[in-house]
């Protein structure tokens, strides 16, 4: 698969662009500040539905207008496809896929698979567990719709619940009990295939860990926060249903849902000590790229494809070991998109360089 072009209008620094690119591998270059990472970003939201650099849809907006349009195109296997975006100040969305219309911003994902990589995955490890499912999340989505619908129904019923417990005096138990059914049973299933992910994912990410780190400390992943350790759904429903009974109380006092998915965390271990708390900044940002890394060979091996790699001034952090290693590992490997401010710490040579100044391709 890969994008053959973008178009960007009311896009951060971008007022009105069309840019197009190379299947291989293309190095978007300039001075800081005058658009790479806002590009990458715009592919990044128009594949995933999401910033990889903000929550807040309304900052992506160019200063002092009301919208933003991200349009690309481009083909999977022998197939064209497009897909575009529409996001208003208000809070409006428009979707097109293959030219179906929605207003979810979830319908963008599955078709184009893309992994990233900046200087900011370091919050993969150091900030909170939102970020590593919202991580994982994504990642499962891009290649399994059926995650993506369960997580869908899982969010809904949870969004219920919640503004449930929090308005009502005396608790409605038929009503709760809907949600709790609906609860149960899209969030047991989310735990059962996050933890298959991960036993797919976790060899990956040590494999990769110990080439970039000559072989250090064994590096393994782990899901916790878990309603159940059952290894089987229905199980895992049963134990679902005895927590949130137990719970009832609490979330009565709360006002929230206090177990489920949404309570899970992703953890990193190097020697089964948690890198978050005991690793180096140096560890740290080798794991980052480790897993980042290891959920693009967990794509290829699930889509069949690699999927797109969007580096973010990744190889003037590492040195010229390290820049040789990841270098080996994504080179010929689909589509890549470099932002760097030149072609001089690059381990190789671009397929085509796209010069941006100020929000436009020269």
């Amino acid at each position: 698969m890969h994008i053959e072009s973008v178009a960007l209008t009311h896009f951060r620094n971008y007022r009105s662009e069309e840019i197009g690119f190379s299947p291989g591998l293309n190095l978007l270059s300039g001075p800081n500040g005058h658009g790479k990472t806002n590009l990458l970003e715009a592919l990044h939201y128009t594949c995933l539905a999401h910033s990889q650099r903000t929550r807040k849809d309304k900052e992506l907006i160019e200063w002092n207008e009301a919208s933003f349009v991200l349009r690309i195109r481009g083909r999977i296997g022998d197939q064209e496809h497009a897909q575009s975006v529409e996001y208003t100040e208000t809070g409006a969305k428009r979707v097109k896929v293959d030219g179906r219309e929605s207003k979810r911003l979830s319908d963008l994902i599955g078709h184009f698979s893309v992994v990233s990589f900046s200087p900011e995955d370091l919050d993969l490890i150091r900030s909170g567990p939102q970020i590593r499912r919202r991580f994982l999340d994504i990642l499962l989505c891009q290649f399994s719709l059926d995650y993506l619908d369960t997580l869908r129904r899982y969010n809904q019923a949870l969004k219920q619940r919640n503004s449930l417990l929090k308005q009502m005096g005396d608790f409605d138990a038929e009503v709760l009990a809907a949600y709790d059914s609906a609860l149960i049973e899209a969030g047991s299933r989310i735990t059962l295939m996050r933890r298959r992910a991960l036993d797919e994912l976790g060899p990956l990410a040590s494999a990769g860990y110990h080439d970039i780190s000559d072989g250090g400390e064994a590096l393994t992943l782990g899901l916790s926060g878990c309603v159940s350790e059952a290894g089987e759904e229905e199980a895992m429903r049963e134990d679902f249903r005895r927590k949130l009974a137990s719970l009832r109380g609490a979330e009565r006092e709360a006002g929230l849902t206090l177990a489920g998915p949404h309570r899970e965390d992703l953890g990193f271990f190097l020697a089964g000590k948690a890198v978050r708390d005991f690793g180096s900044q140096g560890q740290k940002r080798s794991v980052a790229l480790s897993v980042k890394l290891a959920s693009a060979k967990l794509l290829e091996a699930k889509n069949e494809r690699p999927p797109i790699l969007l580096l973010d001034d990744v190889f003037a952090e590492l040195d010229e070991q390290r820049r040789r290693r990841i270098a080996g590992m994504i080179r010929g490997k689909g589509q890549v998109f470099i932002a760097n401010p030149g072609a001089a710490d690059l381990p190789f040579e671009a397929d085509k360089v796209i010069s941006l100044q100020r929000g436009r391709a020269i």
